[in-house]
């Protein structure tokens, strides 16, 4: 019984350290692919405020120094950033209050790259640990004399960033705490420096600083100090993912005794050239043997008693309780084949009796309850199917308002644009319209849809493709249509049509200026992996262009929607004309 308790307790606590390695996986993944995502979403707005603000110089120089003063400052605000003009000597030409120094100054200390996002981080702040940044700035040239810098403070922007982080560090202890009620050892998380040139040395030691060039605590962890023991750094890694190591440890009490028999496991959560991040969970053995002689005592005594009173009971009531015993099986067998109208009907005072009457009851009270659970689950579905029908009708309304609206502010376009004579502000104009317009057919196919969850992707196509041909004047373009039979929701198909818009407007600008112009559309969907093609056969683009940098409004267009939208993966190839190549991925 002591081996098989210890054995129970050992895969109890293997059992709670895997679950707590596979939280700890999927959150370490989480918070970098949520800080990587909130980083280029933010920087692409940043991005285009600093494009705005290039446009609005313009005009500024025309209007007093106090003027431009309080429109950088106002800027700031806005972004939380510092935003300032410089002069030929990085000095700002009005007086923003430029609260984010740190990272100011060391840019100017930099090599000061231009048109670049520049990452720093405050030399007092610097661990082994992995360090969120603290500063990024980038320096736009606005011409010989003066330059445009954005100076912004991480934790004042990536707010969300810092709220996620806290509220899994905050689950993630509560389940390293169901760990530590089974034992009385250590559980923490921990960088360990894979390259440190004293790895054959004992990793702990007590005068150890927090800042050191061996390990650094994760801020996952509830523990401000680690006790590995005697063990040293390459002993730990050798044993990550791999049996327990059974070694000695010391305790709290007794810090300066190596004594104490102990067993730690050591599970990998991140892996880095320089640095992996460690789980590490020690109990120790005496602990571990004291807690299964408590029980087995405790069991003992009780064992015994109850052998003893079954001996007395069977021999009492051999005859009779075996017998009554038939009836129940027998009874419980007709009842498991679905004669509910069966009872053992045994009777008598004693506990057989007692117990047959009881077990009639409950098929009594079974019986009933299955009656009145039927009836009210019967009355419920046509309850529920009632609300459904009137959130689908309700939802169907929503749709066609939605479409409405935007059918109506498209006329409104039209109607200035008739008013506008600036053939530049029509085109713009226009271009606005026909990104309307899409989100205008798209609400009309969810009204027009049977499901308000999906959009027959390859109708909705179609039907764009079509309007922008005649829009366009089309005629003498071939289109290469082919689009497999699926069914998308709004999340994904809006940002397909307004990507496949903004190449048609392109080509049909730009591409086409001869005969035999093509223009393809390919859609495919592999389980989860969707992958959207749109080629033409035009010009194509110049050699040195990059999408990720080009100032053109709708190649920005297709390089954000594509990532920050569909979070997807995004390429071009310049054969016989451009083909951009989106691949991404849909949660079902």
């Amino acid at each position: 019984m002591q081996k098989e308790q210890y054995n129970y307790k050992i895969k109890q606590v293997e059992q709670t350290i895997d679950l707590n390695t596979q939280q700890l996986k999927l959150s370490v993944d989480y918070i970098v692919q949520d800080g990587n995502t909130s980083s280029l979403a933010i920087k692409d707005q940043l991005n285009h405020e600093l494009y705005k603000i290039q446009e609005d110089l313009s005009i500024l120089k025309q209007k007093s120094l106090k003027k431009q003063e309080e429109y950088f400052i106002n800027k700031s605000k806005a972004l939380k950033c510092d935003v300032s003009l410089l002069n030929k000597k990085f000095k700002p030409i009005f007086n923003t209050n430029i609260k984010n120094n740190g990272g100011f100054k060391q840019y100017i200390l930099s090599q000061k790259k231009i048109d670049t996002w520049q990452v720093f981080v405050k030399k007092d702040e610097k661990t082994f640990c992995p360090s969120i940044t603290k500063h990024i700035v980038q320096k736009r040239i606005i011409d010989n004399n003066t330059s445009l810098l954005i100076s912004c403070n991480v934790k004042d922007i990536y707010t969300s960033v810092y709220l996620v982080e806290a509220k899994i560090k905050e689950y993630l202890q509560k389940s390293f705490s169901f760990t530590n009620n089974l034992h009385h050892g250590n559980t923490f998380l921990m960088w360990l420096n894979v390259k440190n040139e004293t790895l054959n040395k004992t990793l702990y030691h007590k005068n150890d600083k927090q800042n050191n060039e061996k390990y650094c605590i994760s801020k996952l962890s509830n523990v401000t100090h680690i006790n590995t023991g005697l063990l040293s750094a390459k002993e730990i890694l050798e044993a990550s993912d791999k049996a327990p190591i059974r070694h000695l440890m010391n305790k709290k009490e007794d810090e300066n005794n190596y004594i104490y028999e102990a067993i730690t496991w050591v599970k990998s959560i991140n892996e880095h050239d320089s640095r992996r991040l460690i789980f590490i969970t020690t109990i120790f053995e005496d602990d571990l043997n004291n807690d299964i002689d408590s029980v087995f005592f405790k069991v003992l005594p009780a064992s015994i008693m109850a052998f003893i009173f079954s001996i007395l009971l069977a021999f009492l009531f051999f005859r009779k309780f075996f017998r009554s015993l038939d009836i129940l099986l027998d009874t419980s067998k007709k009842v498991q084949k679905g004669n509910l109208n069966y009872r053992s009907n045994i009777k008598g005072k004693d506990q057989i009796g007692i117990l047959g009457h009881t077990f009639d009851s409950m098929l009594d009270s079974m019986q009933n309850n299955i009656k009145h659970l039927d009836a009210t689950v019967k009355e419920r579905t046509l309850e529920l199917e009632q609300s459904l029908d009137e959130k689908n009708t309700l939802l169907k309304e929503i749709h066609h308002r939605v479409k409405n609206n935007l059918a109506f502010t498209i006329n409104l376009i039209k109607l200035q644009s008739r008013k506008v004579s600036d053939q530049k502000t029509k085109d713009l104009l226009s271009q606005l319209q026909d990104r309307i317009y899409i989100m205008e057919l798209l609400h009309k196919k969810l009204y027009e849809s049977q499901d308000l969850n999906s959009i027959d992707f390859k109708k909705y196509i179609n039907d764009l493709v079509h309007d922008l041909t005649y829009a366009y004047d089309l005629k003498d373009v071939k289109l290469n249509i082919n689009i497999e039979e699926v069914n998308l929701d709004i999340e994904y198909a809006m940002p397909c049509g307004l990507i496949i818009n903004e190449c048609i407007t392109n080509a049909y600008k730009y591409a086409f200026t001869k005969d035999n112009n093509e223009f393809s559309i390919l859609f495919k969907k592999e389980e989860n992996k969707c992958t959207l093609e749109i080629s033409d056969n035009g010009l194509g683009f110049p050699k040195n262009l990059d999408i990720n940098k080009t100032k053109s409004l709708g190649l920005r267009l297709i390089t954000s929607i594509a990532k920050g939208q569909l979070l997807g993966n995004i390429e071009y190839k310049k054969d016989k004309g451009v083909k951009f190549i989106i691949v991404f991925y849909i949660e079902e």
